[in-house]
Formats: C-alpha cells, structure tokens, sequence
C-alpha cells in the first residue's frame, strides 16, 4: 500500500509494523504536513462490521486522550473497506526490543519505565478507557526514554466484543490476567495485572509465566504462583518484589486500586522507603512495667516497734484487706465493660482489649470448622461482664479447619475425578471447559486447590475440563431468503445451532424468510456456533411484470428453452417450450423483488437477465 493515499490526507510512505490486529505505515499528514503512523485494520476484523462499529466507538473514544506517556489519536478514518487510525508517530523502540537486547535491566531502568506506564494507565482509567491488553509490544520507548502507552482505542474495541476473536486469545497471554482468561468482567485492576507482569520481565529477562501452549500459560495466569522476582534477580531489592507481587495478586481487590498508588509503591521502594505490606509487631511486644527507683531513697533509721504498736498495725491491716475483698477490688481501678472479641482476628482483638484497658492471653488454639484461622473461638469472661481494668481476658484461638491431602485428578475422566473428590470429602464446583489438544474431551485439565496440597474437608474443587480439540473453522452460509426450514437444513449440514430468532416486518422479504443474520454470511466460526436470525412477518414485495423477447440461434434444428427466475420468492421454472432456430421468443414473466431471469438453451445458460 505504499503510496497510497487515505482519506484524500494520508500519503502512506513505508511499512513500519505488522500485527495481529493491523498493520502500521509511516505516513504523511497532506493537510498539516506532517508525520504520522497509520494503523490499518486487517481484513478479517474489516468483515466484521459488529467488530467495526466498536473499534470506531472506542478509537475515537481514546482519541480524547491526551498525556505525554500515551500515543496520541488524531484521526479515525474510513476509505471504501480500508478502517484506519491515525496517531502520533514515536521514533524509537518497543519496550519488547529492549527486553529482548538488554534484560534484564538496571532497577532504576525498569522502576521508572514502569512509573511512566502508570501515569499514563492512570490518565486513562481516570476517564473510564480501560486498555485491556498492555503487553511490551504496545510500550514504546523514545530515543529520549519517554514512555508511551499505544494502542488504546483498538485494544478497548477487541475486549469489548469478547477476549477472543475466532476463539483465539487475543494479544499475548504472557500478560494477560487471571479473570480476563476466565472470561469474566473487566476493571481497570486488569491494567494493572498486565504492568506487574510486564515489570517481572524486565527486572528478571523472563516472563511470569511460560509454556509450549497458550492454553497451558493462561491456566497458569489462573492457578499458579509467579517464581519471586528475587529468586531469579538477586539484585531487585525486596519493596520492588513486593510491588510486582501486590500488582500481580490473583485476586483483583487485593491488587492496587489504582495505578497512581502503584506509581507511588515505586517511588518508594526504588528509593529505600519502606513496604507498604509491613505489619506491625504489635501483638508480640511485651510491654512491662516500669520498675520502682528505690536507690536513692534516703535510708529511714531502724525502730523497734513496741508490743502494743505492732498489735495495732494488724489490726488496722486486718481491716484494710477484709474491706478489700468484701467490696471486690472496687477501691483500685475503673470498672469497664467487657468486649465482645469472639470471631475477629488475633491482633485486631488485642487492640480492642488494650483500648478498655485490659489484657488478652491466649489460653489455647484449637481447629475450629466456623472459624478461620487466628480469630478468636470464645473468651473468659465474656462479653458484657464488668471488670476492673488491667483484667486479664483469656482467649482461645481458631487453627481453621483442620486440612487433609486434595487428591489428584488432573488426567481424570469427569465422572472419575468427581468420585474420587467427594470419596475424599471435598466438594465440587461447576468444571469451566475449554478447548485443548494435549487431553481428550471430559478429561481433567487442571484443579485448584493443586493435588497433594493440604485443605480443609469440604474444600471447593475448582477443575477445568477437556473439550476436546479446538474444532476446524468454516465459512458462515448466506441464509438470507432462505425459509426458515431451509435455514435449519443449512445449519445442520454446517453443524451450527439455530439461536435467538427475531421477527421484522419487510417488503422485501415474504414471511417466514430470512432477512439478515449475526455472524454474516462468509465470517469464519467455529462448529457449534449459535446463529442469530432476524425472520421477515411480511407482507413481502409485490408482485411485478415485465415481458422477455430475444432470438433463438440457427445453430440447431431445435432448442427446448427454459427461464429460471431466481429473487425474492427464491427459484422457480416459469417457462419450458420447445422452439425451432431462428425463433422469435416471446412470453410475459411475474417477478417479486429484484432479481434475475437465466434463460436455458438445451441445459445451458444463454443469457440471464436483471430483474
């Protein structure tokens, strides 16, 4: 396409970059006389005009971006079948580039590419655009070492028809995130995900996580945990390994909230501040009494006390201590209500009883089925009771349940596996399936909790399962005119499944005809696919008339001449004579709709008509 001119703007100079999704051309802005890059869409997303229709959506959407740590959108095009963008042109290199020729790289290198990836994440997320696949083949690094983010407007339209096109994972599944390989809602914790696996790579040279199949790397997305960066790279200190660690936490709550605070984790930990995962020490300090300074009391000279004198010293102490324990202590201390700590954690509960003053031992620990571990089971005394302050509360303290061996099934027929599970007191959840080639259909593919890992009885299974496979890709059939019936035989034959089936009214189609359907005629889909129908209420076209005159050969002594009429009403024979050469032939024809008239000459077509 060298050459080319887009839009009656856009000279395309030369080819810059090719893609999954599009192809990238350094191109020249006529108007403003300018460089820019031109992304163009590949065919097979072009066909897809639902694809289409979202990516001008979300292009232009991200084309209202503006920070210097993203690449920015000027234009969203169209010329005839040809969809482009138009951006800033970066000169430099892919963030994959470096990773590939100089990792890993120096801590500060990484630290602050990562820091410029945030910012301009965080730009994005501030104003509801979510990129959805940051890998580092979207970063781009200048010659300045500017970072810039691209790729937002096609990246948001993907993931919103599906994290899949044609059943493929879309992007690179290195750094792709526990629930958008399950297929589940996405938040801008995703982003986040991705920028932590994408900070792994460059402090270690390695990716998180690695397989010879992308189903296999997903699944390890899903289940397993990341090798510590310091295991491979000694050199990254322990507040950055817990910024990747926290960034690329299974759970999305328990990532970052945003990729300003993860910005601001960076800062600190590349700089020797200190963790924001510390927890403090607190429940095991003992704190002790201050100790009495009697040294420097002056000495009190030594009496001896007179019969009488000690007589009376007991006795007033005698009265002193039955005053004492009649009235239960309430000379000394303030009286304070019990708190009720049963159910919260060991350290929580110890702070709740320091604020009323009084002290909390832990009497026992036992394994308790309704408690987790560390909270507390029950205390004496109990909630409610009043005391004197510095009481001692004792306490006992859940161990969880207690855990036994999960058994291995991957490997496993279905059935099999969930016998041996629940032979084992542990129970299942509904297996998520997916296709593979290494396992046959039915058969375990994975399990978590992980075999021969410890958890407690009536733990929760989740398994994935086997669908044999990926099946072979077909082009869609054009239903469209076709009845309902004819429609369903297609189907079958293609091994496609009938779907939702809307009814419209039309004067170009006769009732209980096909008027469009979703995915279109020619698009590739898998067998098993669910096709959506629009069916035509009618009342359909009316009739018209026209009449058909032409002149038969001499080359024949005789033609049988036929007329087919192929349109709205689908195909039918309206003619069949016998005629001599050299015939004049004359006959008046009824039409539905636009269409054709084939006229045959002894089984073959002689000429065929517009309708």
């Amino acid at each position: 396409m060298n050459g080319k001119i887009l839009g009656d703007r856009y000279e395309l100079l030369e080819k810059v970059g090719d893609g999954g999704m599009a192809v990238v051309y350094k191109a020249r802005c006529q108007v403003l006389d300018r460089i820019v890059a031109i992304k163009v869409l590949n065919t097979e997303y072009a066909k897809d005009n639902s694809f289409v229709e979202k990516f001008k959506t979300e292009a232009q959407a991200a084309a209202r971006l503006s920070h210097p740590n993203i690449v920015n959108i000027f234009d969203v095009g169209q010329d005839n079948d040809v969809y482009y963008i138009v951006m800033e042109y970066v000169e430099g290199r892919t963030l994959k580039e470096i990773i590939r020729e100089e990792a890993p790289l120096p801590i500060d290198t990484a630290v602050n590419i990562a820091i410029m990836i945030c910012d301009g994440i965080h730009h994005a997320h501030e104003r509801g655009i979510i990129h959805r696949d940051i890998k580092p083949h979207n970063i781009l690094v200048t010659r300045d070492g500017i970072v810039k983010v691209a790729d937002f407007g096609i990246a948001q339209a993907i993931s919103k028809k599906t994290i899949t096109y044609g059943g493929k994972i879309l992007g690179s599944v290195h750094y792709i995130s526990p629930e958008q390989a399950r297929g589940e809602a996405l938040t801008r914790a995703t982003d986040i995900y991705s920028l932590g696996c994408v900070l792994y790579e460059m402090l270690t040279g390695k990716v998180p996580y690695d397989a010879e199949s992308a189903i296999t790397v997903a699944l390890k997305h899903i289940h397993d945990d990341p090798i510590p960066p310091r295991s491979i790279n000694e050199n990254i200190p322990v507040e950055v390994e817990n910024t990747v660690l926290k960034a690329m936490d299974k759970i999305p709550a328990r990532r970052y909230s945003s990729a300003e605070y993860m910005r601001n984790a960076l800062l600190g930990g590349s700089r020797g501040g200190r963790s924001f995962d510390h927890r403090s020490s607190r429940e095991n300090n003992i704190i002790m009494p201050p100790l009495n300074d009697e040294g420097d009391e002056p000495r009190v000279a030594k009496r001896k006390l007179k019969p009488w004198v000690l007589t009376t010293i007991i006795a007033i102490l005698g009265l002193a201590l039955g005053v004492f324990f009649t009235m239960g202590g309430n000379l000394f201390g303030e009286e304070v209500e019990v708190p009720g700590v049963e159910g919260i954690q060991l350290a929580k509960a110890q702070q709740i009883m320091e604020d009323e003053g009084l002290y909390m031992d832990v009497a026992g620990k036992e394994y308790n089925d309704e408690y987790e571990a560390d909270t507390v089971i029950s205390q004496d005394p109990a909630k409610g009771e009043k005391v004197k302050t510095g009481r001692h509360i004792s306490v006992v303290i859940s161990q969880g349940s207690q855990k036994i061996n999960v058994p291995s099934v991957v490997g496993m027929n279905l059935d099999d596996a969930e016998i041996k599970l629940r032979n084992a007191n542990f129970n299942i959840s509904n297996p998520e399936r997916v296709y593979d080639d290494k396992y046959a259909e039915d058969f375990v593919i994975s399990q978590y909790p992980k075999a021969y890992t410890r958890a407690a009885e009536g733990t929760e299974v989740r398994l994935m399962v086997s669908k044999g496979p990926e099946p072979d890709k077909l082009a869609m059939p054009d239903l469209v005119g076709s009845t309902m019936d004819e429609a369903r035989t297609k189907l079958k034959d293609a091994k496609l499944i009938l779907g939702e089936q809307k009814t419209q009214g039309s004067d170009q189609y006769f009732k209980n005809q096909i008027i469009s359907h979703d995915p279109a005629a020619g698009v590739m889909v898998d067998e098993g696919t669910t096709i959506n129908v629009v069916v035509s209420s009618g009342p359909g076209p009316k009739s018209k008339t026209r009449t058909l005159e032409f002149t038969l050969p001499g080359d024949e002594d005789y033609y049988k001449v036929v007329i087919i009429i192929h349109d709205a009403k689908q195909t039918r024979t309206v003619y069949n004579e016998l005629h001599q050469g050299m015939d004049q032939v004359s006959t008046f024809i009824t039409y539905y709709g636009k269409g054709t008239a084939e006229v045959q000459l002894n089984g073959e077509t002689f000429d065929t008509v517009s309708l």
